[in-house]
């Protein structure tokens, strides 16, 4: 719990919005239709999104480390050694994490937005009858928004390495990852 409340305001934010995107998915998954409905690709994609998040978390903590004078320099190549990535693999990886949570964060917001205009339609938790309980349709377009972001850096990322590489890559990623989702 201490390390928690020694993060700095950029990690608390990037949690908080990890953990009400987590929220949000299964008042989504009641209402999706047009989303992604293949198991494989879902996957996938969510194997990717936490790639992301997760390689950019290391790389804010380990350049916290190293400004705290306390470094942890195994921090920096944690992602590039777990997947076997060469410099240049591991350099763009690290380049299109900083874009991915760049053009994520505005979807983040408006899906957080939306939530809480959501549970504010409920404020002591109970839904009356008669009323509706279906979650905005505006949280599907918004699922959809990041889904096709998120499917962007992956292509990206692939175009950027070697084909022979990146199905290793992918391999090593969807084994370590892909057993949460």
């Amino acid at each position: 719990m201490k390390i928690f409340w020694r993060c700095s305001i950029s990690q608390t934010l990037v949690w908080a919005a990890t953990i009400l995107v987590s929220i949000a998915t299964p008042l989504l998954s009641a209402q999706q239709t047009s989303g992604i409905s293949d198991p494989t690709v879902r996957v996938e994609r969510n194997a990717y999104r936490a790639l992301f998040r997760q390689n950019l978390l290391y790389q804010r903590l380990a350049d916290e480390a190293e400004a705290s004078h306390n470094p942890k320099p195994y921090l920096k190549r944690l992602v590039q050694d777990r997947f076997q990535l060469s410099d240049d693999d591991y350099a763009s990886l690290c380049r299109l994490s900083i874009a991915y949570q760049k053009e994520i964060d505005p979807i983040h917001k408006q899906i957080i937005e939306a939530i809480r205009k959501f549970q504010a339609r409920f404020p002591s938790g109970v839904v009356d009858p008669g009323m509706n309980a279906e979650p905005p349709q505006e949280l599907t377009t918004l699922q959809q928004q990041e889904d096709t972001v998120t499917l962007r850096y992956r292509d990206l990322l692939r175009n950027s390495m070697r084909e022979e590489a990146f199905q290793k890559f992918k391999t090593r990623l969807l084994e370590m990852l892909g057993k949460q989702f």
